[in-house]
């Protein structure tokens, strides 16, 4: 039984989900619980079982006790039937989530949810922005070398200026990038060198439409992490067949090349 409305211009009538919106809301975590981290949709026979519902972040008709408890809190969204303000979640999460809203569950949500939001925005942006095909090529590079051939061409650590723009609160982040430079960085390099060279592409445009959409990114996203991730993303659907371990190389290739990541203020 729902509770009556309060006079709260938050709270509206429930509104139905769409197919279209309850998609939206499962791409949004990649088909995946963000509390749990389970999958939402399991293969059953020839047939998807759903296993999630789309859950109101801040509620729908909430008791006295949760108004006193959430009393103040940031809301997401215009209303409460505001997209920004459902999540999909698995069916347990759900409804442990809506016998235990606390004020650090409800928090916790929302923190987890402006970052969905962020990241969608990001992606929306960065969609826009396009790449040279050429790309593909310097890609396809990192994906056939041979080993001997890299060991020789590895840069030194010392080289490194990975140090000046993350910090080190991003230890795995910075981990990742400084391996992937120390070996690729020099290979990245001179293949860029070549295709420029050959009037196969044209480095400093690749080069600024990095830029831009780490620009746009930046503008979205706080996380270091999530904006390296959201690049990675973005250039691996700008060239198929590419793997993501190859987008990871070419993007910390930018990352020390200056076009991705600021100094960090000292």
């Amino acid at each position: 039984m729902e509770m009556p409305k309060l006079n709260d211009p938050y709270l509206i009538e429930r509104v139905s989900i769409t197919e279209n919106t309850d998609n939206a809301h499962l791409l949004e975590v990649d088909g995946m619980c963000p509390l749990c981290g389970s999958y939402l949709l399991i293969p059953k026979g020839k047939r998807m079982n759903k296993k999630y519902q789309i859950a109101h972040i801040y509620p729908n008709s909430p008791t006295p006790n949760e108004v006193k408890e959430l009393q103040g809190l940031e809301r997401l969204g215009t209303n409460c039937e505001d997209f920004d303000n459902k999540i999909a979640l698995c069916k347990d999460c759900h409804g442990y989530y809506d016998d235990h809203k606390t004020k650090e569950e409800y928090l916790k949500l929302v923190k987890i949810k402006k970052r969905l939001l962020a990241a969608s925005k990001a992606k929306i942006s960065t969609s826009h922005q396009d790449i040279e095909e050429e790309i593909v090529l310097v890609i396809n590079s990192l994906m056939s070398i041979d080993p001997v051939t890299l060991q020789k061409m590895e840069l030194e650590y010392k080289a490194l200026k990975i140090s000046s723009k993350i910090e080190k609160t991003y230890s795995i982040l910075k981990a990742k990038i400084e391996t992937y430079v120390c070996i690729y960085f020099n290979l990245i390099k001179e293949t860029f060198q070549n295709l420029d060279q050959e009037n196969k592409l044209n480095f400093d445009l690749v080069a600024s439409e990095i830029r831009s959409s780490f620009l746009k990114c930046d503008e979205e996203i706080v996380s270091k992490s999530e904006i390296f991730e959201a690049l990675v993303k973005w250039l691996k659907s700008k060239s198929s067949g590419s793997s993501s371990e190859a987008c990871e190389a070419v993007i910390s290739y930018f990352v020390q090349n200056c076009e991705v990541f600021h100094e960090i203020s000292q």
